[in-house]
């Protein structure tokens, strides 16, 4: 799906919308970062995906602007009457979340599994 993108990979699997990030966040032209968040933001409002899974399984490294795009995607899904959780972040990154209080938006699971079930299970899907 969405073979055009270079930044971020996506997988829509109704009901959850699996969005990861690919490659080293701080080395986006911000541009870039800004014309891709705005195709996967469509994607995110689609009404049949009522979760939105940020799997940052591929990141090793990432700024303030992708950390604030990400935020923008979590928020649209929320917005819209869905749930967020984020997953398969490496040690430094989640600490970096972590001392952000990005947990305290959505929470965090080690895969993305566990965060598709938790996600599913709390809305009895």
């Amino acid at each position: 799906m969405a073979d055009h993108l270079k930044i971020f990979t996506v997988d829509k699997s109704p009901p959850h919308l699996i969005v990861i990030p690919n490659g080293q966040g701080a080395s986006f032209r911000y541009a870039d970062l800004q014309m891709e968040c705005n195709f996967v933001r469509t994607l995110v409002a689609d009404s049949s995906c009522l979760f939105l899974v940020i799997d940052l399984s591929n990141m090793a490294y990432f700024g303030s602007e992708f950390i604030g795009a990400l935020i923008m995607l979590g928020r649209e899904r929320k917005n819209r009457g869905g749930k967020v959780a984020i997953c398969s972040a490496n040690d430094n990154m989640y600490d970096v979340l972590k001392g952000m209080s990005l947990f305290k938006l959505w929470p965090y699971y080690a895969t993305r599994e566990e965060a598709m079930a938790a996600l599913s299970e709390s809305s009895g899907i």
